[in-house]
């Protein structure tokens, strides 16, 4: 596959002028979408591409955090047909302007549920609410990760306050239902109280995982940290690999000279997985490491052929390791223990290069449990935009979300964290 370039949609609205605000706008919205919202204070806009006049603005709403402005043009290029993506210009009474991701995306709120519940509560609700189960959202964050405030720090209190008003209305203006605040760390909470006590229901959403990278390498960690159970396990697992071959790990610039082969590997480990919000395409790996500016670490573990068997899409946020997503071989995955093999290599890698610590996406919580890695918790932030029905909505959210349901979550010493 022939690299792929980034197009900027931002080429796409002419210069400074606000009725260029509506070009790029899905057909059968209503004309004024685009017309500026006046909140208290300020005033919001929505569009589809942040214009040329604001470009400053928009770098700096996203600068020196994990996913910069470049990522968010990525993710709207390549998974615009999974979601549609907008962006909420802020205008502050001062002139200044800061640029919030939204995105639309239509979803079941039972989808969390287990399966004994779908049959069961889901499967009443469905029947008698068929059209309250399927709904139309608008999501404030980020599509692949977690959700970010625009603006530094001290810009969150007023962005928080100037988008709890301004929602409602965005919402109605795109014909969404509900209103999410999509996986926002913990520490967000004080600077979100105001979504909380106002209205929104905060609930737990899949939490992260996150563990101190103080050792000296591997073996060290191993001995200070995990149990002698599981330091024999991992020890048993590796001289299986070992006997299946010698798996060898490097670090790639890009991705996409090795596209063809690491994107199957990635599909495959889609196709086991019981939660799938996003799906990535080809396109959202060849843009990878321009988007990323500099910050992506691409690991590719080979076979003593050669051939990839495994990758991991880590992004490095100042002295923490942030590993995103992976791809396993399951031809030979299972008999190699090639999640393990990926996680000692790339640990070893990181206390190599003095990173403090090693963040984890959701999920799969088991292994990470036995690794002594600690739970990172992450918010939802909920209501529907019928006062009304969000009366009932907020005691009903607390039973769907999917943390509750999850065996192994209630095992981590910090679990309450969650709450």
């Amino acid at each position: 596959m022939k690299p792929q370039t980034i197009s900027t949609p931002l080429n796409s609205l002419l210069e400074g002028n606000q009725a260029d605000l509506s070009v790029g706008l899905p057909v059968g919205l209503p004309l004024g979408i685009a017309d500026p919202i006046e909140i208290h204070g300020a005033r919001a806009s929505i569009v589809r591409s942040v214009p040329n006049s604001l470009d400053a603005s928009w770098k700096e709403s996203y600068a020196g955090k994990c996913f910069k402005h470049s990522y968010y043009q990525l993710l709207q290029e390549a998974l615009g047909k999974q979601f549609d993506h907008y962006f909420l210009i802020l205008e502050k009474s001062n002139g200044k302007s800061l640029v919030q991701p939204l995105f639309l995306v239509r979803e079941s709120i039972l989808k969390g549920l287990p399966s004994s519940l779908k049959q069961g509560l889901g499967g009443w609700l469905q029947r008698r609410f068929p059209s309250r189960c399927e709904i139309r959202m608008l999501m404030v964050g980020c599509s692949t990760g977690e959700g970010t405030l625009a603006g530094r720090e001290r810009d969150h209190a007023e962005v928080s306050m100037l988008l709890h008003q301004a929602l409602p209305k965005v919402a109605r203006r795109l014909n969404a239902s509900l209103i999410v605040l999509k996986d926002f760390p913990s520490s967000y909470r004080r600077t979100l109280k105001f979504f909380s006590a106002n209205g929104y229901a905060r609930v737990p959403s899949f939490p992260a995982c996150r563990i101190d990278l103080a050792y000296r390498d591997f073996e060290d960690y191993m001995g200070r940290t995990l149990s002698y159970k599981t330091r024999k396990n991992l020890r048993r697992k590796f001289r299986d690999a070992d006997r299946l071959g010698k798996f060898t790990m490097e670090v790639l610039n890009d991705f996409t000279p090795v596209l063809d082969e690491i994107y199957p590997l990635y599909r495959q480990v889609i196709a086991r997985s019981k939660f799938q919000f996003e799906v990535l395409t080809a396109e959202y790996f060849a843009g990878l490491a321009s988007a990323l500016e500099g910050n992506g670490r691409f690991f590719v573990w080979r076979d003593a052929r050669g051939k990839i068997v495994a990758f991991a899409l880590c992004v490095l946020e100042g002295k923490t390791l942030r590993d995103c997503y992976i791809g396993l071989d399951y031809e030979i995955a299972l008999g190699a223990h090639l999640y393990f093999i990926s996680l000692r290599d790339i640990f070893s890698w990181a206390i190599e290069n003095q990173i403090e610590r090693y963040y984890s996406s959701p999920l799969n919580y088991a292994p990470k449990l036995h690794l002594k890695l600690e739970l990172a918790p992450l918010d939802l932030y909920i209501r529907h935009v019928s006062p009304v029905i969000n009366f009932f909505f907020r005691h009903l959210i607390p039973i769907l979300e999917p943390t509750r349901y999850d065996p192994v979550l209630p095992k981590f010493p910090n679990f309450t964290d969650l709450r």
